[in-house]
């Protein structure tokens, strides 16, 4: 890894064992970037506050806020960087637990059982789930990532006819408010009917989807010098309380303190 030009690396005497989970963890400072590289193991990457951005060998960016974990199967060329101080953890998962997970790389919407594992680990400071009562932990968190719905982008799309125009004009367009009833009418379905699509499509609301495609919007509007306010107008908010609640939400941090740490 390297900071600011310089090299860095995880501090750790941990050995990645072949047998049990491992855990890393170390705090990367604003504007750490890792280069590629690759493991001999499934890597679950997750932080604490703010986001992940991970390049993968083929020119796909996973993007995802500190909700989310990103997934690396074993063997993948990949390389991340991050724009804040955080605090990382990276996961080191043997291939012998890895035969039900992604074999592709991938965003985990963790489970609220899988954060509580995550955070009993780095609390109590365990560098490997062994042991009786570490195996018995190490089973319930592979079913959780199991289980856990995944995505190969933050921002999810689909080809859907209803759906496709409405994701598309947005993506150009993130400040439009129109309302799903007007985008309804527009398309020739029922609002019932796009309701239904966004959930099984994209497995999240229309007004989720919307908000996501503003936020990713914010960050490079964040790195110029226009003010919260008009940042706020120009992603359709009536209101800069209702973008900052939002940049909030889906970042852990207000867009005043991201612009401070870029």
């Amino acid at each position: 890894m390297k900071n600011n030009d310089t090299n860095h690396q995880i501090v750790s005497t941990v050995s990645i064992s072949q047998e049990h989970i491992t855990i890393l963890n170390d705090v990367l400072t604003a504007h750490t970037e890792v280069g590629l590289h690759n493991h001999a193991w499934g890597q679950l990457n997750v932080i604490n506050s703010g986001m992940i951005e991970t390049d993968i060998e083929g020119d796909i960016t996973l993007l995802a806020p500190w909700q989310y974990a990103i997934w690396i199967p074993a063997g993948l060329n990949h390389s991340s960087h991050n724009l804040k101080t955080t605090e990382y953890c990276s996961i080191c998962i043997p291939l012998k637990l890895c035969n039900n997970l992604p074999e592709k790389a991938c965003i985990i919407n963790l489970t609220e059982i899988g954060r509580a594992i995550i955070n009993t680990i780095l609390t109590k400071n365990i560098s490997y789930l062994s042991g009786r009562k570490g195996e018995s932990l190490a089973t319930v968190f592979i079913d959780q990532l199991e289980d856990a719905s995944k995505a190969m982008n933050y921002l999810p799309n689909s080809k859907d006819k209803y759906l496709q125009p409405i994701l598309s004009y947005l993506k150009v367009n993130p400040g439009s408010n129109r309302t799903l009833n007007e985008w309804a009418n527009i398309v020739f379905t029922s609002e019932k009917t796009l309701t239904r699509k966004f959930k099984s499509e994209l497995n999240m609301s229309f007004r989720e989807w919307r908000a996501r495609v503003r936020f990713l919007n914010s960050l490079p509007l964040l790195r110029t010098e226009k003010t919260i306010q008009e940042i706020s107008y120009l992603l359709g908010y009536s209101n800069t309380s209702s973008f900052i609640i939002m940049f909030e939400k889906l970042s852990g941090t207000t867009p005043e303190k991201y612009r401070k740490n870029i």
